[in-house]
């Protein structure tokens, strides 16, 4: 663990633990001097507390890029709750998180993630003021989730149109890998436009409910990767491009709502060579952070749309920064995450 450490980049990592409850918590910053950090809070199953601390690091890695590629004026953070193997107070532990969240003295604002809901994020606020996410009762007050699937929507539609030169889905078959908060809303969009659906989700009797209401097709989780469709949407947990998965791939396109999806980041380079167009996570998923961020800021439901549907302008500029000089998308997007100036905003 110690050399993973040293080895990550992050600024701040912050341990918190009470035996007496069987909380164990982290919270990650990656300061670059934009504003507040804002990530999610994971509250699931982790084999260990290593587990844990190295999902922190990596995905507040990630959301300082999604932050950044957004035009936002924010620090990316992720916090991690171990959820315990035996029955628990999920109030107790939430008011606990925000003892946590408290301490940071407001360079990390909380909101929904893995395992959290809305609901949980107005527990949180009854004890911390640096959450966001929470039930209002305002026409901002949509679930992140529509506009994480939304921006994602917008992003397959410039994907395809830059692909394969098409401006409408209608009879295209894009594959989704994970049909919850996020997926079930893009599936939902998707089947809309005239897409055909397949689904997977390890959640079994869900995916299969989903099939029927979407007139789609049912695969077992193990067989999504290698569905021959234009375009695989992964949008459940990450790193599932890796050895194992990569030659499988027949779509042309790989554009999801899960973070975190390359197993190493020279799996970028694998599906460039492979002809595929893959549209990094941070890039396309952020909508629900611009829905987040616009909240802060009392933007109205419309503003926060329009904030959102830019994720394909941004695509197709990259783009065609990454054609002129012969490199992937991926790396186009990572220097220019990693170029901005701390004070840009």
């Amino acid at each position: 663990m110690d050399s993973y450490l040293t080895s990550q980049d992050y600024s701040e990592l912050h341990i918190f633990q009470d035996k007496k409850i069987d909380f164990f918590a982290a919270i990650c910053l990656h300061t670059k001097g934009r504003g507040p950090a804002i990530g999610g809070c994971r509250f699931i199953n982790y084999t260990s507390k290593d587990d844990a601390i190295q999902d922190a690091i990596r995905l507040s890695n990630a959301m300082s890029y999604k932050s950044a590629i957004s035009e936002l004026a924010h620090d990316g953070g992720k916090a991690v709750i171990m959820l315990p193997k035996h029955e628990y107070d999920r109030a107790l532990f939430l008011k606990k998180f925000a003892e946590c969240v408290n301490s940071l003295s407001g360079k990390y604002i909380t909101t929904v993630d893995s395992g959290t809901t809305q609901e949980d994020m107005t527990i949180i606020k009854n004890h911390t003021p640096y959450v966001i996410g929470y039930l209002t009762g305002t026409d901002a007050d949509s679930n992140p989730s529509d506009s994480t699937a939304l921006g994602v929507y917008t992003g397959i539609k410039a994907a395809v149109k830059l692909k394969y030169e098409k401006s409408s889905l209608q009879g295209l078959h894009i594959a989704i890998q994970g049909v919850g908060s996020v997926g079930y809303r893009l599936a939902k969009l998707l089947h809309a436009d005239g897409v055909l659906l397949t689904v997977t989700d390890t959640d079994i009797e869900h995916a299969k409910r989903v099939a029927v209401e979407l007139h789609a097709n049912f695969v077992e989780p193990d067989n999504i990767y290698s569905v021959a469709c234009d375009v695989f949407s992964p949008c459940a947990l990450g790193r599932i491009i890796n050895q194992n998965t990569i030659s499988q791939f027949k779509a042309k396109i790989i554009a999801g709502a899960a973070n975190d999806q390359l197993a190493t980041e020279d799996m970028s380079d694998v599906l460039y060579n492979m002809g595929i167009l893959y549209l990094p996570d941070y890039l396309l998923n952020a909508g629900g952070l611009i829905h987040l961020a616009m909240q802060m800021q009392d933007k109205n439901a419309s503003f926060i749309e329009n904030e959102v549907k830019k994720i394909g302008d941004r695509i197709y500029r990259m783009t065609a920064t990454a054609k002129e000089f012969g490199i992937s998308l991926f790396q186009v997007v990572q220097e220019a995450a990693r170029k901005i100036p701390y004070n840009a905003f």
